[in-house]
């Protein structure tokens, strides 16, 4: 434990009284930090198995802690407390009618682990002592991100992966800037109250390349809830009278300046060197407001609201967006080859999944939370340090609202934690200034529940550990299946499944696995036990229609490729796909519309969908009319030799032009000697 972190711990304090304090500090630190290698979620899953494990210990350790003494003394909760715990409540029943249950429990985990930390906050952080050494490691955690994220930009550092970089330990660079956002206000309260000159400029320092990381992002939601943060910052001075004047020293405001420069100069390098920055900065923040630039946004918030007028009551459960969006795509229909997990806008989200009472409780939340702050602040309007610590922590929580409009933090681990830390250390605010009578509980009380909590966790640490094993075999199923490794994705999707049985995804790997060896028996279970649960995906639809066309049954087929088309009406292979499935039920008109459909839909694909068009003419005796289709099949892709091959068959057996059959028997023997057909 950094030194800096324990300098204010009494000194005479057993250990058994410091330890639940320093568990509590390390969880701040290193939390933000966690990563593991060899997974496919190699972020935020290792961040939640490290908080839940870190803090069930740390649960112990209080528990046999207050064992030990006379009693457990429970601070009362502030009455914000009331609506959190009913809105997780009814996130979590939410379960109960959700499609998929187990992405709803994925969520809630992360929420339940999240509100250990903020019961453990307002219980463990009892003075402003502790309450700012969670403050300085949740800062410094912030610092050391930044300059991760800083040497992944200027130095190409690729020891850990990134998927939008430069996204430091978090995958992708919007999920940092949450964790940024949030601690941006937190690094000024400490730069402001803080008495050493030399910390000051350390301080200053800081957060000059927290700033700079966030420049380097180019996340323009994390920008403007910086921005609002500061404008706040200042109307707030402004109406309450602040008179900051005695915190500031020269050698703050020579830090201060030297940290500007700083930020001026870093913003206007680039990895190649010296790059003028001010252009681009100015033009990504004036792209803000840009409905071109944000029109990918534009059109999911659209379909979500769909999905809401859908199911406007209860929602489709915790985590089940991303099972029914697919049924309302239309905006974004553009997307339907992505699995879209999050709607781009939290409270969208949870308005979808959790219906009109979920949302209703969330505004309680909101607004109890909103008054909460105001009572607090009014009754610290003498004790200057304590006024800007509320302030701080306040618009810490303003700037995640303000990037949840854009973003989804609440989906991620890192800044739900922060956000529940935030609101046990305003709890502990609250009550230093307006003490209550604490609750007394005999101390047999605690020690049962230290009992029924070491029982719990070896339960606990073997499902993270499956769930870790999981996620492995997971990647290794993803990679194989981009290398058509078809062997190693049954195997590994396999174990993945044994791990975790009640996650569905591996299936819609492992089914397209069995389709490739054209093993369709084998296929057609993952397919379906995949669509259980999402109904709405597309790729299963189709690889679900073929598997039933492999198997000869064109009737089952048939409605599995409606289903893909019914999802996704822009698909031309979807229609192709149905077209092929008509002319084998004998229904040939509507097979003759479902080609001339991919082919507008699909004009670079249309050397196929041609040919399958000629073979029913061909079969409805139109010789003519097939003659026109497989030569304008040869006209979109030279390299097609199956065409040729059925115009020598028209004209030696119909036409009786021998010169032509030969010819295009020639090229059909030559093409399928040279290449392989591109419309196989």
């Amino acid at each position: 434990m950094p030194p800096f972190l324990l300098k204010n711990t009494p000194a005479r304090m057993p250990i058994s009284r410091k330890a639940p304090v320093i568990l509590f500090l390390l969880s701040a630190l290193l939390a933000p930090l966690v990563w593991f290698p060899g997974l496919s979620d190699f972020s935020n899953l290792p961040q939640r198995v490290f908080l839940e494990t870190l803090g069930v210990l740390l649960c112990f350790s209080w528990l046999t802690a207050q064992a030990t003494d006379n009693g457990l003394p429970l601070h009362r909760l502030p009455f914000f407390t009331w609506p959190l715990l009913g809105f997780l409540c009814w996130a979590m029943l939410t379960g109960a009618f959700a499609l998929n249950p187990y992405e709803t429990f994925k969520i809630a985990r992360q929420w339940l682990v999240a509100l250990l930390f903020f019961l453990l906050a307002s219980q463990l952080m009892t003075s402003s002592a502790r309450r700012r050494q969670v403050l300085i490691a949740l800062f410094a955690a912030a610092f050391l991100v930044a300059i991760l994220g800083i040497s992944q930009h200027l130095f190409g550092l690729s020891i850990i992966p990134q998927l939008a970089p430069p996204a430091a330990n978090f995958a992708n660079k919007n999920m940092a800037v949450h964790f940024i956002v949030l601690l941006f206000p937190v690094g000024a309260f400490l730069f402001l109250t803080v008495k050493k000159d030399t910390t000051a400029w350390a301080t200053s320092l800081m957060l000059s390349q927290i700033v700079v990381y966030l420049i380097y992002t180019q996340t323009r939601a994390g920008w403007l809830a910086v921005t609002c943060q500061c404008l706040l910052f200042v109307v707030l001075r402004k109406t309450t009278g602040l008179n900051l004047s005695r915190l500031w020293s020269r050698q703050k405001k020579w830090a201060m300046l030297t940290s500007l420069l700083v930020v001026l100069t870093m913003m206007n390098i680039g990895p190649a060197g010296f790059t003028p920055g001010y252009e681009a900065v100015g033009l990504r923040a004036a792209s803000i407001a840009s409905i071109q630039g944000n029109h990918v946004r534009f059109a999911i918030w659209s379909d979500t609201i769909d999905l809401i007028r859908q199911h406007p009551l209860l929602g489709v459960g915790l985590g089940n967006l991303k099972i029914h969006f697919p049924s309302v795509q239309k905006e974004s229909l553009f997307l339907h080859t992505q699995l879209l997990k999050d709607a781009h806008n939290d409270y969208l989200q949870i308005s979808a999944e959790l219906g009109l009472v979920g949302l209703t409780l969330f505004a309680c939340l909101i607004g109890s939370l909103g008054i909460f702050l105001v009572r607090t602040h009014r009754e610290c309007t003498n004790n200057l340090t304590k006024t800007l610590e509320l302030q701080a922590m306040g618009l810490s929580l303003t700037g995640i609202g303000i990037n949840a409009l854009f973003c989804f933090p609440l989906e991620r681990m890192i800044p739900v934690f922060t956000i529940m830390v935030l609101l046990g250390l305003l709890a502990s605010l609250a009550r230093e200034e307006k003490p209550g009578t604490p609750i007394h509980v005999p101390k047999r009380f605690p020690a049962y529940a230290a009992v029924v909590l070491l029982v719990f966790a070896p339960i606990m640490v073997v499902d993270n550990l499956k769930g870790i094993a999981a996620d492995h075999f997971h990647l290794k199923t993803c990679v194989a299946t981009v290398q058509e490794n078809w062997p190693e994705v049954i195997a590994s999707g396999s174990k993945s499944l044994h791990y975790q049985p009640n996650d569905v995804t591996p299936h819609a790997y492992i089914g397209p696995a069995y389709l490739a060896q054209d093993n369709y028996r084998e296929a057609l279970p993952h397919l379906l036990t995949m669509l259980e649960k999402a109904p709405y995906h597309y790729i299963t639809l189709l690889n679900t229609g073929t598997a039933y066309s492999g198997l000869h049954d064109y009737q089952k087929a048939q409605e599995y490729f409606a289903k893909a088309v019914q999802v996704v009406p822009i698909a031309g292979a979807a229609h192709g796909q149905l077209g092929k499935t008509y002319w084998q039920l004998k229904e040939y008109p509507k097979a003759i519309l479902e080609f001339n459909e991919a082919i507008r839909l699909e004009p670079q694909k249309k050397s196929i969908y041609l040919y399958n068009l000629g073979r029913v003419e061909r079969e409805l005796g139109r010789m003519d009319a097939a003659i026109t289709a497989f030569e304008k099949a040869i006209a979109a892709d030279n390299t097609f030799a199956q065409p040729h091959a059925e115009l020598a068959m028209i004209y030696s057996s119909s036409m009786l032009d021998h010169a032509r059959a030969g010819y295009h028997g020639r090229i059909f023997q030559k093409l399928s000697q040279t290449s392989s057909d591109s419309g196989q």
